[in-house]
């Protein structure tokens, strides 16, 4: 279990994000399913194209929470762009600690909650 403390505490920084007012953007519904389950709580919103998810965040403090593969890359760095025309930079550290600690296993953050579920049954079961 100790070998995943980092990932439970980004999952934590993201979850006091979301207390705080930031928005998190997400891919798809299953994904916006996945982090409920693990509890973020706060305002999820599915990406929707560039320029449409720029105008919904706008000026506000955002996390983007896009899959670690190269569309979900792709969407990253183009909402960045999207942003930037707002004056705000998206936090993108969170999405980047979760997968540096699970990218072997998974690449998608609807598959988060079943992954974690799998961690804590094994933790209990020892």
């Amino acid at each position: 279990m100790n070998e995943y403390k980092p990932l439970f505490d980004a999952i934590e920084d993201l979850k006091e994000r979301a207390r705080e007012g930031w928005v998190i953007i997400v891919e798809g519904v299953r994904d916006a399913e996945s982090l409920r389950n693990l509890g973020v709580r706060g305002e999820i919103i599915v990406f929707s194209g560039f320029a449409a998810t720029a105008d919904i965040v706008k000026d506000r403090d955002s996390i983007i929470m896009t899959d670690y593969d190269s569309r979900g890359m792709e969407i990253e760095r183009g909402l960045i762009r999207a942003l930037q025309s707002y004056g705000k930079v998206p936090d993108t550290g969170i999405k980047r600690r979760i997968f540096s600690n699970v990218k072997k296993e998974i690449s998608k953050v609807e598959e988060l909650h079943s992954f974690i579920s799998k961690i804590r049954v094994s933790k209990n079961s020892k």
